[in-house]
């Protein structure tokens, strides 16, 4: 009896998974150079959630080079969808071609996978849960207010219940330290039980593609004889 070779992974899936990590990679570190002090401090957790989302797509088509090609498909098609829901800030753009790359990936990777409707749904189920999980990091506002004192150089987080009264706010130089000149506030902060949320939906969405992916068992064969 012969088994039927599993399909080969194409280059291009290695090249995109790569470029997927990076660019993931990248985009946490952005987010935290561009942050004031007290926000790195306060989002660690955070930035590293941000990254752990946008590398989802790489995760995804890593586990596809096991015969999983839907995975591939399921791969680009996140990528596009983050894409398209961070388009806001411009970052999502990158992540434009290594999602295309992924479902070029997947078309030329043939000869195994799951049933169409298993395939199809994991599709689904990967691009559903991914964006999920993006929006999961900003479920709820979270505002860092910060101060700076320029002539040291310290910053210092404030406490927005002395100042912020429901939609009002109301501020006055004894509200902040001595010395403090400079003072703003983000509110797309990701807090550390937002960050928790982020990646165990990115962990489910992995768990569910992989098992609705599962291709059929090897083929076998009979190898005809001669006698």
């Amino acid at each position: 009896m012969a088994v039927t070779p599993g399909p080969t992974a194409p280059r291009i899936a290695i090249v995109a998974i790569v470029l997927s990590f990076a660019l993931a990679g990248a985009v946490g570190i952005l987010r935290t150079v561009n942050a004031a002090p007290v926000e790195r401090a306060v989002e660690v957790a955070g930035n590293v959630a941000f990254a752990v989302v946008f590398a989802a797509p790489a995760l995804l088509a890593f586990l596809g080079l096991r015969d999983r090609p839907s995975l591939l498909v399921a791969a680009g098609a996140l990528d596009l969808g983050l894409a398209f829901v961070s388009l806001m800030s411009f970052i999502g753009l990158v992540f434009v071609p290594p999602g295309v790359m992924f479902i070029v990936a997947g078309g030329r990777m043939r000869g195994a996978g799951a049933r169409p409707s298993r395939s199809i749904a994991a599709v689904l189920v990967a691009v559903l849960l991914g964006t999920v999980a993006f929006f999961a990091l900003f479920a709820r506002e979270d505002p860092v207010w910060w101060a700076i004192n320029p002539a040291t150089g310290e910053s210092f987080r404030l406490n927005p219940e002395r100042f912020v009264h429901g939609t009002s706010i109301s501020m006055d130089s004894r509200d902040l330290p001595p010395g403090v000149t400079e003072a703003g506030c983000s509110t797309d902060s990701i807090s550390t039980a937002e960050a928790i949320d982020g990646i165990a939906v990115v962990a489910a969405m992995l768990g569910a593609a992989w098992v609705l992916s599962k291709p059929p068992g090897p083929r076998a064969r009979p190898i005809r004889t001669t006698g």
